[in-house]
C-alpha cells in the first residue's frame, strides 16, 4: 500500500504542474476565442481558419521536444549528466533552425491559408493578418517549447507551468487593451474609462504573440542558467554534433510525421467544416476550444508518463517503467471521463461563454455533447503514446495516427457528412470513432511491452 501511495505521489508531482500548464495554454486560446467571438462570427472564423495550420506547426515543434524529453529522461535516469547536457545543446540548435523556418512560412504563406482552407473571402484579410502577427513570435515561442521539453525530461514540470501562467496573464492584459476600443466600464459599482486600441482580430494576435514570446524567453533563460539536474554547455561553444542530433531526430522524426499526418488530416477535416458556412465553422472552432478543456488531465499525465517511463528505463528498471505508464493511463482516463460527464451536462452554458450568436450557440452545444462521449478514448489516445514516447517508441504512434486519421476519420467524415447528409453532426461522429480506434490500438501497443527494447 505504501509503495502504491508513493508511486501515486511521484506521478502526481509531475502531472499536476503539466495539467495546469496545459490548462493555462488552453485558457489563452479560450480567452482569445471569447473576446474575438464578441466581435461576431466573421472574426471568430478568421481566427478559426488558422487553428489547424497553427496546430501543425506547434506539433512539429513539439515533436522535437519528444526526442529531447526521451533522451534527457533516459540520461538523467542513468545519471549521465554530460549526455543530458549535450542533448540539451543540440536540441536548442535544432529548435532554432525549425522555428526560423516556421516563422518564414507564417510571414510569407499567411495569405494562402484561408484560400486553401476554403474560407469565405470576406475573412481572408483578417485571417492572413492574424497568422503574420503571431508568426513574428515563433522563434522564441517554439524554442521555449523545446526548452520546456528538456526541463520536463529532467523532472522539472513546474517551470514550464510558471511560464504558461505568465503567458496567460500577459495575454489577458493585452487582449483587453488591444482588441476593444476605449470604452466605459463599471466594476462593482465603480465606473471608469478603459483605454483600448480597437484593433479587433489583429489586437488578439499581437497579445498572443507577446505572451508566447515572453514565456519562451523565460524558459530559455532558466535553461541557460542551469536548472536542477540539467545544465547547458557554454552557449558560445555550442556546435552541431551529428551523432547526438541524429539520436534526437531518430525519435523526433516519427513523432513529427505523426503530427503532420494528424494535422494535415485536421486541415482537410476543417476544410469540410468550412464548406458548411461561417456559423458552422465558428461553432466548430468554439466547440473544439471547449473540448480542449477536457484534455487537460490527459496532457498532464502524458508528460508524467513520458518522464517516468524514460527515467526508469534509463535506470534499467523496466517493471517500474511499465507500472508508471499504466498508472498514468488509468488515472488520466478516469479524470477525463469525469470531465466528459460535466461537458455533456453543461454544454449550453459552456458554449454561451464564447459567443452571443444564437445560431453558433445551438450548433456548438450539440457538438460539445458529441465530443463529451469521446473523452475516455481521447485519454487513451493522449496518455498511451506519451508513455511510448518516453521509451523512444515514436514509430508505433505514427503508424496508428496515420491509419486512424486518414483511414477512419476522413473517410467516415465524408460518408457520414456528405454522402448520408448528416452535415456537421456526421463529421463529428467520425472524429469520435477515430479517437476510439486510436486510443484502443495505442493502449494495446503499450500493454504488449515491445517499447521496453526501443533503441535511443
Amino acid at each position: 500500500m505504501n509503495s502504491a501511495h508513493s508511486s501515486q505521489r511521484v506521478l502526481m508531482r509531475l502531472a499536476w504542474p503539466a495539467v495546469i500548464e496545459n490548462l493555462s495554454a488552453t485558457m489563452v486560446i479560450m480567452i482569445d476565442s471569447a473576446m474575438v467571438g464578441s466581435l461576431g462570427a466573421a472574426a471568430t472564423a478568421a481566427v478559426a481558419v488558422n487553428a489547424s495550420p497553427s496546430w501543425l506547426m506547434g506539433g512539429l515543434a513539439g515533436s522535437l521536444g519528444v526526442g529531447a524529453t526521451a533522451l534527457v529522461s533516459r540520461m538523467i535516469g542513468a545519471k549521465d549528466r554530460e549526455g543530458a547536457q549535450r542533448t540539451a545543446g543540440q536540441a536548442l540548435l535544432l529548435g532554432f533552425v525549425l522555428s526560423t523556418a516556421m516563422m518564414l512560412f507564417a510571414l510569407l504563406g499567411a495569405p494562402l491559408i484561408p484560400r486553401l482552407m476554403g474560407a469565405d473571402p470576406a475573412i481572408h484579410a483578417d485571417a492572413a493578418s492574424y497568422m503574420r502577427l503571431i508568426g513574428l513570435a515563433f522563434i522564441p515561442h517554439y524554442m521555449g517549447m523545446t526548452a520546456g521539453a528538456l526541463l520536463r525530461g529532467a523532472g522539472d514540470t513546474r517551470s514550464p507551468m510558471r511560464a504558461s501562467l505568465l503567458s496567460h496573464l500577459i495575454n489577458i492584459t493585452f487582449n483587453f487593451l488591444l482588441i476593444y476600443p476605449t470604452r466605459p466600464l463599471n466594476v462593482l459599482g465603480i465606473g471608469f474609462t478603459m483605454p483600448g486600441a480597437g484593433m479587433g482580430v489583429q489586437g488578439a494576435a499581437i497579445a498572443t504573440a507577446m505572451a508566447n514570446a515572453t514565456a519562451g524567453l523565460y524558459l530559455l533563460r532558466l535553461l541557460l542558467k542551469g536548472r536542477g539536474a540539467l545544465t547547458l554547455p557554454d552557449i558560445r561553444r555550442l556546435r552541431p554534433e551529428r551523432e547526438m542530433a541524429g539520436r534526437i531526430l531518430r525519435i523526433a522524426l516519427p513523432a513529427g510525421m505523426e503530427r503532420v499526418s494528424i494535422n494535415l488530416g485536421q486541415i482537410v477535416f476543417a476544410g469540410m467544416v468550412a464548406s458548411l458556412g461561417t456559423h458552422t465553422l465558428a461553432a466548430h472552432h468554439l466547440a473544439i476550444t471547449v473540448e480542449s478543456l477536457g484534455y487537460m488531465p490527459g496532457f498532464g499525465f502524458s508528460v508524467a508518463a513520458a518522464t517516468l517511463v524514460g527515467q526508469n528505463l534509463g535506470a534499467g528498471d523496466y517493471q517500474r517503467a511499465r507500472h508508471f505508464g499504466l498508472r498514468a493511463i488509468g488515472t488520466g482516463t478516469l479524470l477525463m471521463s469525469v470531465s466528459g460527464v460535466l461537458m455533456f451536462i453543461f454544454a449550453h452554458q459552456l458554449i454561451a461563454l464564447f459567443t452571443p450568436d444564437p445560431a453558433v450557440r445551438q450548433i456548438g452545444a450539440m457538438l460539445i455533447r458529441i465530443c463529451a462521449v469521446e473523452q475516455p478514448f481521447s485519454a487513451l489516445s493522449i496518455i498511451a503514446p506519451g508513455a511510448l514516447r518516453g521509451a523512444g517508441d515514436t514509430v508505433a504512434p505514427f503508424r496508428v495516427a496515420l491509419v486512424s486519421m486518414w483511414g477512419v476519420r476522413l473517410v467516415l467524415a465524408w460518408l457520414l457528412g456528405s454522402v448520408l447528409g448528416l452535415g456537421i453532426r456526421g463529421i463529428w461522429y467520425a472524429m469520435v470513432i477515430d479517437l476510439g480506434v486510436r486510443g484502443i490500438l495505442l493502449l494495446l501497443r503499450f500493454l504488449r511491452g515491445h517499447w521496453q527494447h526501443t533503441r535511443v
